[in-house]
């Protein structure tokens, strides 16, 4: 089998090297560079950087018209294999190859869409996985080829699951592809997840407990979570313990407030129905910091409320 491998993000290039290591990419397809942080010289997307290094030819398109797929088409290739890619495949594209193939990280039906990792996370799944699909016309649409389970303990962050997932993908989706693939409709009704943004990560500390531990995880390394402290935003980028296992309490306190600093846990703010106790933060203009450190230099905050 000659694939052509559509990817872009860092997830995907674990599966990328075990493909190359078994000779079996024919083309890479992915994003454009990008501009960096300052804006100024352009930097490549993880996959083709990875691509470059192993000696596989890149193929960057803005879009997959005529001519792209023109060019796809000239290598040959025998299956589409798509993971992290962020682009829509039409009819006229697939019909290129003999296979198309799709990795998704979540339990399908579940979670179809740009952030299934996220939302797991966001919603509070107890489990989780991989799926590989054919692509259908629809999103996260097609026929399951294979499904692996992943059970999460409350802990994980979108970054840490992520990490999990790559190194999961390339065992879990090889012998699929080398060996005979059986497809099965899904079966369940579908959730959706939509692109996360900056407001995603905004607290509102009127909610539960729970799921202000699921927030803070999820948005942990981007968008970042954050609320307003005297008027300028800090945020909060670890939590202690596990999401799963918080009580529930009666709090004196009004929501928000930073309570008191606890050895070994970190700073205790209230919620409606309990405490969760943050672990890392990031001042404005400072360096992200543990949280004693950060009362160190903001001695005045305990007892203040976050907005």
């Amino acid at each position: 089998m000659r694939i052509v491998y559509a990817a872009t993000g860092a997830i995907a290039v674990p599966l990328l090297e075990a493909l190359a290591e078994h000779d079996l990419v024919s083309l890479v397809i992915t994003a454009p560079d990008a501009p960096g942080k300052r804006g100024k010289a352009l930097i490549p997307c993880p996959v083709k950087a990875r691509a470059l290094e192993l000696g596989l030819e890149v193929f960057q398109p803005e879009t997959i018209r005529r001519e792209a797929r023109e060019h796809v088409a000239s290598y040959g290739a025998d299956a589409l294999l798509s993971f992290c890619c962020g682009k829509i495949f039409g009819p006229k594209f697939l019909s290129i190859f003999k296979e198309t193939f799709n990795v998704h990280p979540s339990l399908l039906p579940r979670h179809r869409g740009p952030s299934p990792i996220y939302q797991a996370i966001r919603d509070g799944d107890g489990m989780t996985g991989i799926t590989l699909q054919r692509i259908g016309l629809g999103i996260d649409e097609g026929d399951v080829l294979g499904v692996l389970p992943i059970e999460l303990d409350g802990t994980e962050t979108e970054g840490s699951l992520s990490e999990r997932v790559a190194g999961l993908v390339p065992d879990f989706v090889l012998p699929i592809l080398l060996g005979v693939p059986h497809a099965v409709p899904q079966e369940g009704e579908p959730t959706y997840t939509s692109f996360v943004s900056k407001d995603d990560g905004r607290i509102d500390f009127s909610r539960s407990s729970a799921d202000v531990h699921a927030q803070i995880r999820a948005c942990s390394p981007w968008p970042k979570a954050y609320a307003m402290l005297d008027g300028a935003p800090l945020y909060i980028t670890g939590v202690w313990g596990s999401g799963f296992s918080i009580q529930k309490e009666t709090v004196p306190e009004r929501c928000g407030t930073i309570v008191s600093l606890e050895k070994g846990k970190g700073l205790r703010i209230a919620l409606s129905d309990g405490y969760i106790y943050a672990t890392r933060l990031l001042p404005p203009m400072k360096k992200e910091m543990d949280a004693a450190s950060f009362v160190n230099g903001r001695r005045d905050a305990i007892g203040k409320v976050l907005e």
